[in-house]
């Protein structure tokens, strides 16, 4: 029997899983609930299979009146996390978009109910099924790379324009800017592709006409004795991302944007030769991993459990930015 799925937020952030969910035959899409009527409209206008889905205005009665066992919840980011609990204490296993929570607290919180519960949560970061990323990974954990010592990550995009006037832009929907929307990928892959922990950072934001960061820079020091500079820009004219990482034996640099990736190892310094990787294919999607998880097809790659620390590191930037000054990234 296909697993029953509904949707918690039908925004067009939603739009691509529901797409991807509705092609899947191991899953009916059987309710949607959104207090928007726009909202609605605009999904079943958008995403063809919608149609004849029931609609619910509050998502409890969501939960109560249709037999679920999975729900995605794609909602504001401060609304995470009561929809999170909520689903988990229905039973169900959820996908949440990113970020899994405005706060590393309420994501441990998360992450400890889903493991009482026996329930997965599968946080919804793309990047970590890229195979440009994948393979930036698979390279530093290898043995012949050597010790992390320096890591570059920056990210630009026209994220003011977009978000002004949006929820996006708020602290009591977005519980934050552009360094919890598109920057918390870029921190997610920084941390993810490098496995290091960071353990200081020195930060400044600009908030321009804005109540939340636009844009932002920060320089970090991880646990290994590494450091590195993170740049989120949010008044850039278009979008470009991109990470490097130095080692001992060698460098590699991924571009999201292009889906490149490039490798300079110790033996090309001299040469002064860049290689970029080819063969690069494949990849996945945060939808069919969630459902490979639920199923028992694969180990869940994108955990709740990864999400504190990213919080921990945000919250740091966040507090380095109001106090002036270096700040520690306190464990929750």
């Amino acid at each position: 029997m296909p697993y029953r799925l509904g949707a918690i937020g039908v925004g067009g952030n939603s739009a691509g899983h529901l797409r991807r969910f509705l092609s899947m035959p191991e899953v009916d899409v059987v309710g949607l609930a959104d207090p928007s009527d726009t909202s609605i409209a605009n999904a079943r206008s958008n995403v063809e299979g919608l149609d004849e889905v029931p609609v619910y205005a509050d998502w409890r009665d969501l939960l109560a009146a249709t037999d679920l066992e999975l729900a995605l919840v794609s909602t504001p980011h401060t609304l995470h996390y009561e929809h999170v609990i909520g689903a988990l204490d229905a039973g169900l296993h959820v996908l949440c978009e990113k970020p899994l929570a405005h706060s590393p607290e309420l994501a441990q919180e998360i992450a400890d109910h889903a493991k009482a519960l026996g329930r997965y949560v599968v946080v919804g970061f793309q990047r970590r099924f890229s195979p440009g990323y994948t393979y930036m990974r698979d390279r530093l954990r290898s043995s012949d790379m050597g010790d992390i010592t320096h890591v570059q990550a920056s990210q630009w995009q026209a994220w003011i324009g977009a978000a002004r006037g949006k929820w996006r832009s708020t602290l009591a929907l977005g519980g934050g800017g552009q360094l919890s929307d598109s920057g918390s990928h870029l921190m997610d892959m920084l941390l993810w592709t490098t496995g290091l922990r960071i353990v200081e950072v020195d930060a400044r934001m600009r908030t321009y006409d804005l109540e939340v960061e636009v844009d932002g820079a920060a320089v970090l020091l991880f646990e290994n004795g590494a450091i590195g500079t993170l740049s989120i820009i949010g008044t850039g004219h278009t979008f470009g991302e991109r990470l490097a990482v130095v080692a001992g034996g060698g460098a590699i640099r991924a571009d999201w944007a292009s889906g490149g990736v490039e490798v300079i190892y110790e033996d090309d310094l001299e040469a002064k030769v860049t290689r970029e990787v080819e063969g690069l294919s494949g990849g996945s999607n945060p939808d069919d991993h969630f459902l490979a998880v639920v199923s028992g097809a694969a180990a869940n790659e994108s955990s709740p459990e990864d999400s504190v620390h990213l919080l921990e590191v945000l919250a740091a930037i966040r507090q380095s930015s109001v106090s002036g000054q270096r700040e520690v990234v306190r464990r929750t």
